[in-house]
Parts: C-alpha cells; sequence; structure tokens
C-alpha cells in the first residue's frame, strides 16, 4: 500500500492544530486520535511528535454499508503525523486503494480521497 507523505511547513504541535481544523472544515470526523508519544511517556519512553487521526464520516459508513457490508473493516482511515530529521511529516492511507476489494465503493472512496488530499494540502 502506498501512502501519500507529505512534509508540513509547520512545526509538530501547529501541524497537529491546522490538521484537526482542516478535517472539520473539509466535511470529515475525528473519530479518534492516537497521542503515541503522550502515550509512551507514561511507560517511561520519550520520542518525539507521532500521532494518528483516524477520520470518517457517519454519512459516508452508511453508504459503505448499503454498498457492501464487509467494506465496513475500513473506515476509519488514518492520517499519521510523525517527527523525522526535525521535519513533521504526514502520511495519509487511501481510500481507494482501501475500498478497491469491494463492491461499489469507487465513486465514495474517490470522494473521500479529494477530502483527503484538501486536508493535507492545508499544510503544505
Amino acid at each position: 500500500m502506498e501512502y501519500n507523505q507529505i512534509i508540513s511547513k509547520y512545526q509538530f504541535d501547529e501541524t497537529i492544530e491546522v490538521l484537526r481544523k482542516s478535517i472539520e472544515d473539509n466535511g470529515l470526523k475525528v473519530v479518534s486520535f492516537i497521542d503515541a508519544r503522550e502515550n509512551l511517556r507514561k511507560i517511561g519512553i520519550n520520542i518525539g511528535g507521532n500521532s494518528i487521526f483516524e477520520v470518517f464520516h457517519p454519512k459516508f459508513a452508511i453508504e459503505v454499508f448499503q454498498k457492501d457490508l464487509r467494506a465496513g473493516i475500513v473506515p476509519p482511515l488514518r492520517i499519521y503525523v510523525y517527527e523525522d530529521n526535525g521535519k513533521t511529516k504526514v502520511n495519509a492511507q487511501s481510500a481507494t486503494e482501501l475500498f478497491a476489494p469491494f463492491t461499489g465503493l469507487g465513486d465514495l472512496a474517490n470522494r473521500i480521497d479529494s477530502q483527503i488530499q484538501a486536508i493535507t494540502n492545508s499544510i503544505k
């Protein structure tokens, strides 16, 4: 699976805030936010910024269920944000790739990928 990698023009914390706002502004919802850095601190390990947004929208979930219930394994999609060598990098999953094995979801996948691209464009 390929991931669209972007180097953010912002530092890590600002990238997180810009993405959070852009997710909402572009019609998706943050289903879950995982802060790996904070989770590792709890066990005494320190790393750079490292977080995952899980994003989707209930109106898309019903579309998935109506087309192919098996595809319910796919959502939410992930946007991974991490610090690497002084840069903040972002990788986003492709709805087109993830939904490809399932029936009738190509149009929805394309719409979601357009939203993900708009979200990640906010940090370029």
